[in-house]
């Protein structure tokens, strides 16, 4: 009997944990997308960049939803079985309140392994993955993609751009002019066509076809016609991320000597902690239920949830401006928080959180439904609106 309770609880928080954490990634996903999608729009990133920005930016929303998820799945599977009566009739059957704390152990270390896992070593590759797709636009695509009928200025020439329409063939545009900083003097050109091809790896090239050049200086202005006119510059070199999160995990426990090393690393180690703490004390505001109900339990675990979460986000700048050892800065904060857990747990319950029982249930009206789900709307959306 207790191998068949024991499944239909993994099951029932499974199915949960499925539905919350496919509505809450497509949705952040989404929103992250339609930024990328926005820029590829304007004309300031290839179709094909903004492509690899959607995928390799998965990791990094799987490593902010998963946290949430497993939460609300916790809290929701257990508060849905409380009202139901469900635990009552498991107590009858002899489960005691220490085991729902082991049978959802499994699920929940298997997917705080996975999170860490997503945080220790895919997370950092998919930043550097972007860092890199980024230093490969070269100047030849960002002009292919400055469009027509608008002013457009490159740092890299100090000249500002105007092209009538974009020319198919050789990707560049026709009827140009520019406006060209040159020490202090400055040029104007007109052109029939340009076209942006570079000629090596380190070296960057303009070709102007038909058209004419004017110098405006103090010491006196010439003017020149050419048929082509070709401007070769060098490639501004991408020096390598600094960004802590973009480092290999290789890279961190090579310089754990450092504090800046050591916090990004406890930083990321904490994705595991947090996981476990929190389902803890969702577990207990979930039995807690029929003693508070499910609205309380959901507005308090969510406040709990995010003020960790929150600070979680911003534990690495704290570490790093504070006199205090990573570790210990590491050891406190999450320690402060399982405290505040078992605290919170105790004064909903009146007793232990690992001695909970259920003496009774209380019923759930439609009016508290529609109501708990519109509250579980505005948690989510929260918790969007912070993070986006």
């Amino acid at each position: 009997m207790f191998s068949i309770i024991s499944k239909y609880i993994i099951r029932s928080f499974l199915q949960t944990f499925l539905v919350i954490f496919s509505v809450l990634f497509l949705a952040f996903f989404f929103l992250r997308s339609i930024d990328f999608l926005e820029i590829a729009a304007r004309g300031d990133m290839y179709p094909q960049i903004a492509l690899g920005y959607i995928f390799f930016n998965i990791p990094s929303v799987i490593e902010i939803i998963l946290p949430l998820s497993i939460f609300l799945s916790t809290l929701i599977c257990i508060a849905r079985m409380n009202t139901s009566n469900e635990i009552n009739f498991m107590r009858q059957m002899g489960l005691k309140s220490g085991n729902f704390l082991k049978i959802l152990a499994i699920p929940i270390l298997l997917m705080s392994f996975f999170a860490l896992f997503i945080s220790l070593i895919v997370s950092p590759y998919s930043l550097d993955s972007l860092y890199k797709l980024t230093s490969n636009q070269t100047f030849s695509d960002r002009f292919k993609m400055m469009g027509a009928g608008k002013p457009t200025y490159f740092e890299d020439v100090n000249t500002t751009f105007f092209a009538k329409e974009s020319n198919d063939f050789d990707f560049g545009f026709s009827e140009i002019f520019a406006s060209i900083e040159h020490e202090d003097m400055e040029i104007i050109l007109t052109a029939d066509q340009v076209s942006s091809i570079p000629t090596d790896k380190s070296t960057n090239r303009l070709t102007f076809k038909n058209g004419k050049i004017v110098g405006l200086e103090i010491e006196g202005d010439f003017l020149m016609n050419f048929s082509q006119l070709e401007f070769t510059f060098p490639r501004k070199i991408k020096t390598s991320s600094t960004d802590l999160s973009h480092l290999s995990m290789t890279s961190l426990i090579s310089n754990l000597e450092n504090n800046r090393e050591q916090s990004e690393l406890f930083k990321r180690l904490s994705i595991f902690v947090l996981i476990i703490v929190s389902a803890f004390v969702a577990l207990n505001f979930g039995i807690s239920n029929h003693r508070i109900g499910f609205t309380v339990s959901l507005i308090t675990g969510s406040l709990f949830f995010l003020l960790y979460f929150g600070i979680y986000l911003g534990l690495q700048n704290w570490t790093l401006s504070s006199e205090y050892n990573p570790s210990i800065s590491f050891a406190a904060f999450h320690l402060v928080f399982f405290l505040a857990g078992i605290f919170l747990s105790y004064f909903l319950n009146k007793e232990s959180p690992i001695n909970i029982y259920s003496s009774g249930v209380t019923s759930i009206n439609n009016f508290q439904l529609i109501f708990n789900l519109v509250l579980l709307a505005f948690v989510i959306y929260m918790f969007f609106y912070f993070l986006i």
